[in-house]
């Protein structure tokens, strides 16, 4: 069995067309203690809409450096350009980070076309991690956008995301939700990449910065952290996040 995950992995690498595995940690290991109750343990599965733009897993770890001083988070990714929730469930990596510490937050996400042309494995496979994550991990969902010219994508993401989170008793990050109105309101940001797939530089702020304010409940408005965005760029986004949430969440 070892042998054919290794296998696995090497065709999902050979796959990947911008990132290779990334098991990345945002916090010196010197600082990571389960039992001390300030430091919140946070881990991402995803693909290249996880990890582009030096991946969401930093930028909500910057976020947390940046808000409340007596929280210290501790963020992970076990991510793979390409993968689907069902290639990380054969592949075993995922497996292994869950299985690495004790996870305060867990934050799943699937693949778009595999949530559009086949929500059956979506659901499958989400039901398939509910069994290996325990139970004191506080699992979410992580709705991600429609691509380019696809503007459907939205609707059928939101019925695969928020009928798995009904399975599981998940929660779903609206992501995609907020991203559609951002980019229904706004012409001079564009929340996608040039590729019409992966998130531009806002995107990933866009989505990082939802994510930390549902996880963390800290208003993201407050937070000072811009990801090298202008000022202007990060409060309009910020403020978006929060109508998002808002109106979605």
């Amino acid at each position: 069995m070892k042998f054919i995950n290794f296998i696995v992995v090497l065709l999902l690498l050979s796959c990947s067309s911008e990132h290779s595995p990334v098991p990345s940690s945002q916090q010196d290991n010197n600082t990571n203690d389960d039992d001390n109750s300030a430091i919140i343990n946070i881990l991402f599965i995803g693909n290249s809409l996880t990890i582009a733009n030096g991946g969401i897993e930093t930028h909500v770890q910057n976020f947390y450096n940046e808000g409340n001083p007596e929280v210290i988070a501790y963020t992970q990714s076990a991510s793979i350009s390409g993968a689907s929730l069902k290639e990380h469930l054969m592949a075993g990596l995922a497996e292994g980070a869950i299985n690495s510490k004790e996870w305060d937050y867990i934050i799943l996400q699937e693949n778009g076309i595999v949530a559009t042309i086949n929500p059956e494995e979506t659901l499958a496979s989400i039901l398939d991690f509910k069994e290996l994550i325990s139970s004191s991990a506080n699992v979410f969902l992580f709705m991600t956008w429609a691509y380019e010219e696809q503007p459907e994508m939205t609707e059928q993401l939101t019925s695969v995301y928020y009928e798995a989170a009904s399975l599981t008793n998940y929660s779903v990050i609206p992501v995609g939700l907020g991203w559609r109105d951002f980019e229904a309101e706004n012409n001079s940001i564009s929340l996608l990449g040039s590729d019409g797939l992966h998130p531009s530089n806002y995107g990933t702020y866009f989505a990082s910065a939802m994510i930390f304010n549902i996880i963390s409940n800290q208003q993201v408005g407050q937070i000072p952290y811009n990801a090298n965005l202008t000022s202007a760029e990060a409060n309009y986004i910020k403020q978006a996040v929060s109508e998002a949430i808002a109106t979605y969440y």
